[in-house]
């Protein structure tokens, strides 16, 4: 029997994987070391809605 050739994924695709998942990773280690970093930036909090 010969050796089937393995389905690899494109290496593009591999790529832009990896750099998705450290990517997240840095923005985690950025938030432990240095919080003050991230707090002017807004997080979307409720707003009460004007009465018109």
């Amino acid at each position: 029997m010969e050796p089937q050739k393995k389905n690899k994924p494109n290496s593009l695709v591999i790529i832009l994987f990896s750099l998705i998942v450290l990517m997240i990773i840095i923005y985690f280690i950025l938030v432990m070391f240095f919080p003050t970093l991230f707090e002017h930036m807004t997080t979307g909090d409720i707003q009460p809605v004007p009465n018109k």
